[in-house]
């Protein structure tokens, strides 16, 4: 299944279909290195990324940069069918060498373009034939078979870019899910995840119960308030982790775990890899 390998960065490629006959919310929030592109087919889907949500349509696309906090979940038991790619920037290294000029990746991480969903019925036919080429090349192990399926992705990302622009220019996506209150509490987050850090006492902040906040961030968020603070805290354990030598039980204690042992459950559900694990895939992945 993708859960087990979306934020695997042992692979540099992965894609797969997945039709649902009922409704399934993925268990926890990921971050990986990969980037990670998802159409969805049929259905209706709420989609967390970089503090924000969003409604996901029939012919939307999402679109995940590298390190970029995420979850997806049911809206009701409706079925749906999606097609999620994940692929690391070394996957293209060749094609990027290239084309030096050219920009294949930053977009994908833009806030404005984590929902593409201001495209035609011919644009989204056009990335789902893309798609289903490159799924069709799976167990293809040849150089040839290789080579296709990196055009066939730069194919998808020059397009995927344009109609990224064409809907900055239209006005911009329309599913975001907006909370001025939760907008806020993500902030106060965002200053103080390294102290303790409770329901109560951050209902107690904004003059709010805790029962309320609890609602009103799982309705806006689609992750509860822990999620959402070990989400923070686990992308400051990655650069502490990728950019300095300190210890780990250094790393959980500046980021706001009461433990070492809680810090790296977190971290291996989050990452798919021990804290330790990603510190020497890191170190290999540098130039």
């Amino acid at each position: 299944m993708i859960s087990e390998y979306t934020y695997c960065p042992q692979m540099d490629f992965y894609i797969e279909r997945v039709d649902r006959d009922t409704g399934l919310d993925m268990p926890s929030f990921h971050i990986h290195h990969n980037f990670e592109i998802y159409y969805e087919i049929a259905g209706t889907r709420r989609y967390f990324v970089e503090g924000a949500a969003y409604i996901v349509n029939a012919g939307s696309v999402v679109l995940i940069g590298e390190n970029q906090i995420h979850k997806t979940a049911s809206l009701g038991e409706a079925p749906s069918s999606h097609i999620a790619l994940n692929f690391s920037r070394e996957f293209l290294q060749k094609v990027v060498a290239a084309f030096p000029d050219v920009d294949f990746f930053s977009f994908l991480a833009d806030p404005q373009n984590h929902l593409l969903s201001s495209i035609t019925v011919k644009q989204q036919n056009h990335i789902q034939n893309i798609l289903q080429q490159m799924l069709d090349l799976e167990g293809e192990t040849s150089p040839e078979g290789q080579v296709l399926r990196a055009m066939l992705l730069t194919t998808l990302l020059l397009e995927l870019k344009k109609m990224c622009l064409q809907q900055q220019q239209q006005g911009g996506e329309k599913g975001r899910v907006s909370n001025h209150i939760v907008e806020q509490i993500q902030a106060y987050i965002a200053q103080h995840y390294a102290e303790k850090l409770t329901l109560t006492g951050i209902a107690s902040q904004f003059y709010i119960s805790p029962y309320y906040l609890s609602r009103l961030f799982k309705k806006s968020t689609n992750l509860s308030l822990i999620e959402y603070i070990n989400g923070v805290r686990i992308k400051a354990a990655q650069h502490l982790i990728e950019q300095t030598a300190e210890s780990i039980s250094s790393v959980a204690g500046k980021t706001g775990f009461m433990t070492t042992a809680h810090f790296r459950r977190v971290f291996k559900d989050a990452t798919g890899l021990s804290p330790q694990q990603y510190r020497q895939q890191y170190k290999r992945l540098q130039p």
